[in-house]
């Protein structure tokens, strides 16, 4: 038949997003080594040790997202779907303090990650062994989950030494997720009775909070090391929803029907997330760079996001509560990436990187309660590898490049309507579909000169007033 699940995004995945053209084309491996306002995230202690602060080589990001299901609706059937667009990018600028001419600051906005994942199913061809007894039968399952968290920062970084910098980036972060899913399952049997069973159950919810990144980097010869640690989000405010719909005619094997229709918004919201400490180094290594970097994230233990008021059955009394729950593995990500320079007009850029899911398996255990729900469902680790060329042309420096990520894993089916009055499943373990999931992402990226020379014109005067202020405290004394 069709797939039956929670609709999957990449909210359990850390390393899906690259901020800054140069981490792109080396996925991820950079937090020893950036060289952009990418800093602003990957290494606030960076700010201060690079020469042109003023200047993010940006570029325009398409993508590609494609998911192909296999064994669909039976053997041998399948289906897929794609979109292509735009992907939003990091936006960051740099200022200054005049009582403050050493230290550097910087603001930012950026995507932390973002969904909108939707998918729709019809069986109304063969007829299932299991339901031969019906004339006619007809199935529609429509899924969709979206989410988009959203961090604008603050950053602030000094050099306590030529070439140590620490650094510090406070974020504001917005975060919103909604996910549904619609069953409806129809029959007409040959006694003349119309069967009919829905089940339709969607969440969603809103959350503010706060984010800090502490980092610490250190220049030495042909080597670049850096240190970042990330809080877990301290929640200030957050609300949620639940909607539930679930009526069932009864068939003659289970002629007990139910009717339930359940609504709540203003739900308290707890929203948790997990710490992580990353680490990086570069190295000069021939006519290029090698850079490696590694992250590990903590566990999220077992907790209880949003928990709805009590509601009775119509039918049997029975009273019943929706839950939304979450718990996160402890994972570790690793990138490498090389960039290597051919002349002074052409340089390439290689990597890969691993992106490892922190969402708890089900398991065959898994009791799968319609009222209860689990908020990060991807249970498949991403690959992710990186390819660019920059060209310089005249001082204007052109980037091309693209990254490819894929993951691949498996689902369940449906196989029947509700077979029995305390059973809610209605998938077989052991008829699953299969899941490919790519994304492909498109990099153009231009230097022009003249952004290059107002960059350095702001450098040239902070260090020209830094020196200047330097002198008059030395006439003072």
């Amino acid at each position: 038949m069709f797939a039956v699940y929670v609709t999957r995004g990449q909210d359990s995945h850390y390393w899906t997003e690259q901020y800054g053209t140069r981490s792109m084309l080396l996925s991820n491996s950079v937090v020893g080594s950036v060289e952009d306002l990418g800093a602003v995230y990957y290494n606030p202690g960076r700010l201060s040790l690079i020469k042109n602060k003023a200047l993010l080589l940006s570029a325009k990001i398409y993508q590609m997202l494609g998911v192909k299901y296999k064994d669909i609706t039976g053997e041998g059937t399948s289906s897929s779907s794609s979109n292509f667009g735009g992907v939003p990018s990091l936006l960051a600028g740099t200022f200054r303090i005049k009582k403050l001419p050493d230290h550097n600051f910087a603001y930012s906005f950026l995507v932390r990650g973002s969904a909108d994942n939707r998918f729709t199913s019809r069986y109304d061809e063969d007829i299932p062994d299991s339901i031969s007894d019906y004339l006619d039968f007809d199935g529609i399952l429509s899924m969709k989950k979206k989410f988009k968290e959203e961090w604008a920062g603050l950053t602030w970084s000094y050099p306590i030494h030529p070439h140590v910098g620490i650094g510090l980036t406070t974020f504001f972060t917005t975060r919103y997720e909604s996910a549904y899913t619609d069953l409806e399952l129809d029959a007409y049997s040959d006694s003349g009775q119309v069967h009919i069973y829905e089940n339709y159950k969607r969440y969603s919810y809103s959350n503010y909070g706060l984010v800090w990144k502490a980092g610490i980097s250190m220049e030495y010869s042909r080597f670049r090391f850096g240190i970042t640690v990330t809080t877990p989000t301290l929640s200030f405010y957050g609300d949620g929803t639940f909607d539930y719909r679930n009526v069932y005619t009864g068939i003659e094997d289970n002629p007990q029907p139910e009717y339930n229709i359940f609504h709540q918004s203003g739900i308290d919201l707890k929203y948790r997330s997990a710490w992580s400490v990353a680490g990086g180094l570069s190295a000069t290594l021939f006519k290029g760079t090698i850079n490696i970097s590694g992250e590990y994230f903590g566990k999220v233990k077992y907790y209880t996001l949003l928990a709805s008021d009590e509601f009775s059955d119509i039918i049997t009394g029975e009273d019943h509560q929706f839950t939304l729950f979450n718990e996160l593995n402890p994972v570790f990500n690793v990138g490498i990436g090389y960039d290597f320079k051919f002349n002074d007009k052409i340089s390439t850029y290689l990597s890969y990187s691993t992106n490892n899911s922190a969402a708890i398996s089900p398991g065959d255990n898994y009791d799968e309660d319609v009222f209860d729900l689990q908020a990060s469902t991807f249970y498949a680790n991403i690959n992710n590898f990186g390819y660019g060329v920059v060209m310089n042309f005249n001082e204007t420096n052109v980037t091309l490049g693209v990254t490819y990520a894929y993951a691949k894993f498996n689902m369940d089916r449906p196989v029947d309507f509700p077979y029995d009055t305390n059973t809610k499943v209605i998938s077989d373990s052991e008829d699953c579909s299969e899941i490919s999931w790519q994304r492909w992402r498109f990099i153009v990226g231009i230097s022009i000169p003249f952004l290059k020379d107002v960059a350095q014109k702001m450098e040239n005067n902070w260090e020209q007033k830094r020196k200047e202020k330097r002198g008059k405290k030395k006439d003072d004394n």
